[in-house]
């Protein structure tokens, strides 16, 4: 077994499956296949038979990709039996992200087919999203959606499938395959990392993976240049947030400040305009 020198457990060299580019990596690279096909195995409906071949879609990850404004890092596959699957890594909860999804998945099952061609040659359209947010209160750390019917709760169709894989509650004994793989996602150090790989031999082969990885100097440059980005994004986007508040603010100071001059105008007693604006008396006495 690899022994961890005290200065990788100070400097933390592993790489996390949680951030969407090294995941992306982690499961396109040819000689990582195997890896793919047991994470699809365990966390859809997949057979040995639909994943005998996996025809990636996506070209292979680059720095200059990473650099990209609108570079796509989610893993876009075809299986065997032809099913269309995309694999994506979500750390943040925004709004409309159930809407996002399901309109990726509708967007990707409507485009196989061109103009006058017959329906019934539609294959499946999967996803597969782990997240590091809690979506929904009352399920277990994975859990699946089709179509189905409501009155009896026979399916309708699985031309549209959801796997969901909730790294939030993936915690305490582990039970089956996609807990496994929950606990890889959420490994920190590499002590972490050799403790779950004395699990089973899939982890072992997987673990060890994702320490070769780990040592791939380009895998830690697009890692570093897609944590910095997504920061620099995040920094921005709370800037605007902190903008529009100030001008809210503003705006309603100077509609707080219309209505005092209006009641002044309209000789409304102070205590009236008080309850009117929410301002205190003595705010508009000195206003006054």
């Amino acid at each position: 077994m690899r022994q961890i020198s005290e200065q990788n457990q100070e400097e933390n060299t592993l790489l996390s499956l949680r951030l969407d580019a090294v995941h992306n990596l982690y499961f396109t690279k040819e000689e990582n296949e195997e890896q793919l096909r047991q994470f699809l195995k365990a966390t859809t409906h997949l057979t040995d038979d639909d994943l005998i071949t996996i025809d990636i879609k996506n070209p292979r990850l680059t720095k200059q990709h990473v650099q990209e404004k609108d570079f796509i890092v989610d893993i876009h596959l075809t299986s065997a039996s032809g099913d269309l699957v995309i694999i994506d890594m979500q750390v943040q909860n925004h709004d409309g992200f159930i809407n996002r999804m399901v309109a990726y998945n509708a967007r990707r099952y409507s485009s196989q087919l061109n103009r006058g061609e017959k329906y019934g040659k539609l294959k499946a359209s999967i996803s597969v999203i782990i997240t590091d947010f809690e979506i929904f209160k009352d399920t277990d750390s994975y859990y699946e959606h089709i179509l189905f019917r409501r009155k009896n709760g026979k399916d309708f169709t699985n031309a549209q499938q959801f796997y969901i894989l909730d790294l939030t509650k993936v915690e305490g004994e582990i039970t089956d395959a996609v807990c496994l793989w929950g606990r890889l996602f959420k490994v920190e150090t590499e002590e972490e990392l050799m403790m779950l790989m004395e699990e089973s031999e899939e982890m072992r082969e997987a673990g060890k993976k994702l320490l070769e990885l780990s040592e791939d100097e380009e895998a830690r440059e697009i890692a570093r240049i897609r944590e910095d980005s997504k920061w620099a994004l995040r920094h921005m986007l709370h800037a605007t947030e902190e903008r529009s508040r100030e001008e809210e603010r503003k705006k309603a100071g100077a509609k707080q400040m219309e209505n005092v001059k209006n009641g002044f105008k309209n000789n409304i007693p102070i205590e009236t305009i008080s309850i009117m604006t929410g301002l205190s008396i003595q705010e508009i006495e000195a206003l006054k």
